[in-house]
């Protein structure tokens, strides 16, 4: 009769090693695995620290940059806005808001718009120049004719001829209704310059009113007025043209 070596307690040791070495294992597992996940965690966190570092430089570069350039179109703001008030004030020096050069100034834009060379409108003002060697003033009177008139024609010599004056109106109206042979001034009257040259010249206008004609080296300045009954005023003077 033989005596068996099996031991229990051997068993259960061996199984308490095998079960210590598993739970060693999955703790050095784990050990390793929370190495790795530290390890790869940390490189991110540098990775994300450094992207994150790079954003802010660029950022306040972009900053830098936007306040620089602001301060830039401030100080052209400020230089343009400084422009403007000395253009303004030269304009207004050079071409006032009213008064006889601004009223020019509009008669020179209205001429060249309606196609007058700059060239011919710089020319006629250089050619031009204050009066010289005028007569004295003076007046004469002439009839101015209507259909109901009968009488002979009346005509104003100015200047030895060098102008001839005449005019026609229409027939003032009597209490009836009826044509009377002396012009009406409130109505729009005729008044015809003839140059001794033959040039010929019609002003149609209701009295008072003004015109000049140039006529054997001078200029004839005409102010046509009402005068007496049938008769119109017609003051004038000349000077040397040009």
């Amino acid at each position: 009769m033989s005596i068996s070596s099996y031991n229990p307690r051997n068993r259960y040791r061996a199984r308490a090693v095998q079960r210590f070495n598993r739970t060693l294992g999955v703790c050095v597992l784990i050990a390793v695995c929370v190495m790795i996940g530290f390890v790869w965690g940390r490189h991110h966190a540098a990775n994300q620290l450094d992207e994150l570092q790079k954003e802010v430089t660029a950022t306040g570069k972009l900053l830098e940059d936007s306040r620089n350039e602001a301060i830039t179109q401030r100080a052209d703001a400020r230089t343009a806005a400084q422009r403007y008030d000395q253009l303004k004030s030269q304009y207004e020096k050079d071409v006032p808001a009213s008064g006889p050069l601004r009223d020019l100034v509009e008669m020179v834009k209205q001429q060249v718009k309606d196609g007058m060379p700059a060239e011919r409108l710089a020319f006629v003002i250089r050619s031009t120049r204050p009066p010289s060697n005028c007569s004295d003033p003076s007046s004469k009177r002439f009839v101015v004719q209507t259909p109901a008139y009968k009488g002979p024609s009346s005509t104003v010599s100015v200047g030895e001829g060098a102008v001839l004056i005449s005019g026609k109106g229409q027939s003032a109206r009597g209490k009836a209704g009826e044509m009377e042979a002396w012009y009406d001034p409130t109505q729009p009257v005729t008044i015809h310059f003839k140059t001794g040259d033959g040039r010929e010249e019609d002003k149609v206008g209701t009295l008072p009113f003004q015109h000049a004609i140039i006529s054997q080296g001078r200029e004839y300045r005409f102010n046509v007025s009402e005068g007496e009954k049938s008769f119109a005023k017609v003051s004038f003077d000349s000077c040397d043209y040009p």
